[in-house]
């Protein structure tokens, strides 16, 4: 007779415990993981913020992006440097340091690009952006400050995962 109370008040335990317990672990998949709107302030804010912390570094240039077949691309990143100058109508000039970098273009790259220099950078699709700076790099003319397109590119463990379209300063 104590046995079968002991089995029954066992049982009853295991069954209340079960019931209470079981919704403490929730169990968590890739996809419930929520990501911040994308925006171009998250872009240059938070998320740069995070590639620098987390080892990357960031490099200013103008940019050629190649097909390398299967999806991939290579950027080239062409390092330059923003001087301010009394002798430019712009009050700046863009002086390349005469440093090349090339590394492969991250398929999840986020990207921002200038379409219209009154609304500045704007987010858009990497295929899109890849397309747009193909066709930037085949005009592009450095002795004309207007027609400049530079990025800031982050680079981390040997991939390019984001590229900022640089707003140049207001001219004097």
């Amino acid at each position: 007779m104590r046995r079968k109370k002991f089995a029954g008040i066992l049982l009853l335990v295991s069954v209340a415990a079960l019931v209470f317990l079981s919704g403490c672990g929730q169990t968590h998949t890739g996809d419930d993981l929520e990501e911040p709107e994308i925006t171009v302030e998250y872009l240059s804010g938070e998320f740069a913020d995070q590639i620098l912390r987390d080892g990357g570094e960031k490099e200013l240039g103008a940019i050629r992006i190649e097909d390398e077949g299967d999806g991939k691309y290579a950027l080239t990143v062409e390092s330059m440097v923003i001087v301010e100058s009394s002798y430019s109508k712009s009050g700046y000039y863009v002086a390349d340091k005469n440093i090349s970098t090339k590394v492969p273009l991250d398929s999840e790259a986020r990207v921002t690009y200038i379409k219209d220099k009154k609304k500045g950078p704007e987010v858009i699709e990497l295929d899109e952006f890849i397309k747009k700076a193909q066709k930037d790099a085949k005009t592009e003319d450095f002795s004309d400050p207007d027609s400049e397109k530079l990025y800031d590119v982050y680079i981390i463990g040997g991939n390019a995962l984001m590229l900022l379209a640089k707003e140049m300063p207001d001219g004097k």
